[in-house]
């Protein structure tokens, strides 16, 4: 499967919550945080637990543990 464009939702003056959440997180949190995205980038729809899991309705959250 080609990779996929993960796309961060911005609010109206353009600040990501995403973003300013992991600013704030510890570094080692941060970074598998951020490794998790990258998965999520290589493997979309095929991520799947642990890293991922269907919570209902077709919505999927990403998973880790720190």
């Amino acid at each position: 499967m080609p990779p996929v464009k993960v796309i961060l939702w911005c609010d109206a003056s353009g600040e990501s919550p995403l973003l300013t959440w992991l600013d704030v997180l510890p570094r080692k949190a941060r970074a598998k945080c951020i490794a998790r995205l990258h998965r999520l980038a290589e493997l979309g729809h095929e991520l799947r637990r642990p890293e991922a899991d269907l919570l209902r309705g077709g919505i999927y959250e990403l998973r880790v543990g720190l």
